[in-house]
């Protein structure tokens, strides 16, 4: 399970300069109040065998006036704003899955839509899962996507109003609607009694784009774009708009100062070839985070292993990419950065898995969190761990995802596991590294989390 507590392999040159030149290294990170600091650091001064790490020895007070997160949000905008993807998950079970054959899947589709289960099988889906689980984190986010004017937008507004998500921002503008776009966009779950499942929805059979006609935004959809720190989107919007479009949308984002996430998904096979591939490869250029799971990242990059696919990102001639990331499921993942010659592992937390749906979505909000704030990689990536393994202990996404008590309790305990293994590591040398970024991070992302749920990042973005 993609979940877990931090190692991190970094160059020696780069942690001794850093320990040369008494530069305050990452057990000052500011996320950390005084109080859990001192504890922390006079924790290091007695468990580590170095003296050189000027850190270890830095008195509290030293550490006081670096007690703010370095990100802030300016008033009256948003942390994030989710482009497009906005569909109703809709749960069928099934005596065992379809063919994969096309024109019956088709059939299926239509019969489907034309009788569809009732409310007790609907879950909002798509991008909701990345925005519930970002407002459940203590950020501002607002989705600008397509709802039909029928039942089921009705009900993912509904949904997304008592997550604490701002109202949707309408990719289309005007009353006058083609019958097309009346419909929220659907995608069935087909669950077999082995709780087998597969999906069959628009997104997998056209026409593309599913929103036809759409080429320009209406103006509260570019007002909340302009008003934004970042932008998270999926391969799937490129089912929905026409690429120039999205490509021309991100562009005017970026250059207002958004920072732009981008996760391919299960889209990432047909964006890797044929007509979309100079898209993806715009995308992946101009986007400031990616974040692909390892199947994913083959398909990609062609390159083979988790490292390699994410210094492929970065390595690219155009690329404005500083964080690229790969999930390796159980195996945990990998973060390389445009600032450090350091590889960032994530080890698995264990805990009891309902299943993995919706991990990666959520792991992802942590992620965008940590970047727009200005934390560092160790305890962003220690959040995003643990955010995912609280939606894996959970069975589907949607309203199930990662609540911010469970996120809570899991960091409270991985730190204090980890504090507890440091503190007994006595003149063992292997792993003496790894242990403290376990402690550092796992206390760093607890306070991250605390800080971001208290009044004083408050609800600044206008509610509308």
């Amino acid at each position: 399970m993609l979940c877990g507590s931090q190692h991190l392999h970094a160059h020696a040159r780069a942690r001794d300069t850093s320990i040369s030149q008494h530069v305050p290294c990452r057990l000052l990170q500011p996320s950390l109040r005084k109080k859990q600091l001192c504890s922390f650091l006079r924790l290091q001064c007695l468990t580590s065998k170095s003296r050189k790490c000027a850190c270890a020895t830095t008195a509290c007070s030293q550490a006081t006036a670096a007690a703010q997160p370095v990100g802030t949000r300016k008033a009256g905008t948003y942390d994030v704003i989710a482009l497009g993807n906005l569909c109703l998950d809709i749960f069928v079970s099934v005596p065992e899955l379809p063919s994969t054959e096309l024109h019956s899947r088709q059939k299926l589709l239509s019969q489907l839509t034309a009788s569809p289960p009732s409310r007790a099988a609907w879950e909002v889906g798509g991008n909701t899962n990345f925005m519930i689980a970002a407002a459940r984190l203590g950020m501002q986010v607002a989705p600008v996507g397509h709802l039909g004017p029928d039942e089921y937008g009705q009900y993912i507004k509904d949904v997304l109003q008592r997550e604490g998500v701002h109202e949707v921002r309408p990719l289309i503008g005007g009353e006058h609607l083609d019958d097309s776009l009346k419909q929220t966009l659907l995608c069935f779950v087909l669950v077999a009694p082995d709780s087998a499942h597969s999906f069959c929805s628009r997104y997998d059979f056209g026409p593309w784009p599913l929103l036809p006609g759409v080429t320009t935004m209406p103006p509260p959809a570019w007002q909340a774009l302009q008003d934004t720190q970042a932008v998270y989107l999926n391969g799937c919007l490129f089912d929905e708009l026409p690429s120039d479009m999205v490509l021309s949308v991100l562009l005017q984002a970026k250059s207002n100062g958004a920072v732009i996430c981008f996760d391919p998904g299960p889209r990432s096979w047909v964006l890797s070839s044929g007509s979309r591939r100079p898209t993806l490869d715009a995308l992946l250029d101009l986007s400031d985070i990616v974040v692909m799971t390892e199947e994913e990242a083959l398909a990609v990059t062609g390159q083979t292993g988790a490292q390699a696919a994410a210094q492929w990102v970065l390595n690219r001639p155009k690329s404005s990419t500083q964080w690229s990331i790969v999930k390796q499921g159980s195996s945990g993942s990998v973060l390389c950065s445009r600032q450090s010659p350091a590889v960032y592992n994530q080890s698995a937390l264990q805990v009891p898995v309902g299943d993995t749906v919706g991990c990666g979505d959520s792991f992802a909000a942590a992620i965008v969190l940590g970047y727009i704030r200005g934390y560092d990689i160790p305890a962003t990536m220690a959040l995003a761990n643990a955010v995912g393994a609280a939606t894996a202990m959970g069975t589907g996404a949607g309203t199930n995802v990662a609540s911010a008590q469970t996120v809570l309790h899991l960091l409270s305990n991985a730190s204090a596991e980890s504090t507890e293994n440091n503190a007994g590591s006595g003149n063992k040398q292997n792993g003496d590294a790894v242990r403290s970024d376990q402690a550092y991070g796992n206390a760093a992302a607890l306070q991250i989390l605390q800080d971001s749920l208290t009044p004083s990042y408050g609800k600044s973005a206008s509610a509308s």
